[in-house]
């Protein structure tokens, strides 16, 4: 009876054996990973940005040394890189520029603004609500009026801080400017030298790598260019529904001029960062601050209406486009902010139709079907 205990046993270790080892196989690669993203890859950005603009500037390149009687590709990366940072130096200091004298001059005018329009809207709000308590619950007007001018007193000495807040923050990244620059500085020149020779950059990483991993890496490459495609192609209609929205409910509401302010505003919210709500809820708050409360309101509805259904039709939308279950697409969303931001929601899902298409090319075998 032992000896047969002993036997049936033997398989059950076995499994657990080459499970524990699986597991802790798994377990080293993904604290390798993470520690090479978190320690080793930091300091490879500017080798990387470098690498990545070159990348980005040579179909154009290729383009001129074909069609132009002027061979030389090199010459041709030199000045199309060059026409890349001009044209992108110009933007920036004018965008720099003008961002600064917006923070300037809201430095200086927060306080006047808070005291010409955000009080005199709060107190209108303050009346309105003890009109409205006096006439329900007489016995709660004090505690009423006690617990608004404590959050009237909190939003004051917030407007006043913001201002300083601002011109700190101004101070910091004034001071972090000469690192900026010197990194950028690195990337740059890492682009003219990749550019200048990008063949054999090229060619010379591929040899480091074996004939498998290249094979995958062309696969990626290759599953990146569709899939961006179709990610692009995936929120321009998305922003198409939330144009059409945008042009109705503004249309409705009376708004002169909704198809330009539908089409800008649906532009808006292709940026991640921002969204609709970057242009509808400064919009409604200024409303409401300028009085028009019934309007305010109602900007509010149309911005909540809009916001419900995009969060319904994104992961659908999304998950068509690029072949995924819209439950994968909403959790891989969801992930790819929670671990790296904004950088993470856009990248995330192109990550996962990569894995998903060299998945199903018997590439690797993750999951089962």
């Amino acid at each position: 009876m032992d000896e047969e205990r002993e036997s049936a046993q033997k398989p059950d270790l076995e499994k657990q054996k080459r499970f524990l080892i699986r597991f802790l196989y798994i377990a080293s690669i993904v604290v390798i990973i993470f520690l090479f993203i978190k320690y080793v890859l930091p300091l490879t950005y500017p080798f990387l940005i470098g690498f990545g603009l070159a990348w980005m500037c040579m179909p154009l390149t290729r383009l001129l040394a074909r069609k132009t009687k002027w061979r030389n590709r090199k010459a041709w990366g030199l000045i199309v890189m060059l026409l890349f940072y001009t044209i992108l130096s110009g933007l920036l200091f004018l965008g720099l520029l003008e961002l600064f004298k917006l923070l300037g001059s809201s430095i200086s005018s927060i306080p006047g603004h808070y005291q010409n329009d955000v009080l005199p809207a709060l107190q209108k709000i303050e009346d309105w609500g003890a009109d409205w308590i006096e006439n329900i619950a007489p016995d709660l007007l004090k505690q009423y009026t006690d617990v608004f001018h404590a959050v009237i007193a909190k939003i004051g000495r917030f407007a006043l801080s913001l201002s300083g807040s601002i011109a700190s923050w101004v101070g910091s990244v004034t001071l972090s400017l000469p690192s900026i620059f010197i990194f950028f500085s690195f990337s740059m020149l890492f682009s003219f030298f990749i550019v200048w020779d990008f063949d054999k950059v090229g060619a010379f990483m591929r040899k480091q790598l074996p004939d498998r991993v290249n094979e995958t890496v062309q696969n990626v490459h290759k599953h990146f260019k569709t899939t961006t495609v179709e990610y692009v192609k995936a929120y321009l209609i998305i922003a198409g529904i939330t144009c059409v929205e945008l042009f109705i409910g503004l249309t409705i509401l009376g708004v002169p001029n909704a198809i330009w302010i539908a089409l800008g505003i649906s532009v808006f919210d292709m940026i991640p960062v921002f969204g609709t709500g970057g242009i509808m809820i400064p919009w409604v708050l200024i409303t409401m601050i300028n009085g028009n409360f019934a309007f305010g309101i109602e900007l509010l509805i149309l911005y909540g209406v809009i916001t419900v259904i995009r969060n319904i039709i994104e992961p659908k939308i999304l998950g068509t486009k690029l072949g995924l279950n819209p439950v994968v697409a909403l959790f891989t969303l969801y992930i790819g902010l929670q671990l790296f931001g904004i950088i993470g929601l856009i990248m995330a899902p192109i990550v996962t139709v990569i894995i998903k298409d060299l998945h199903d090319a018997g590439k690797f075998k993750l999951w089962k079907y």
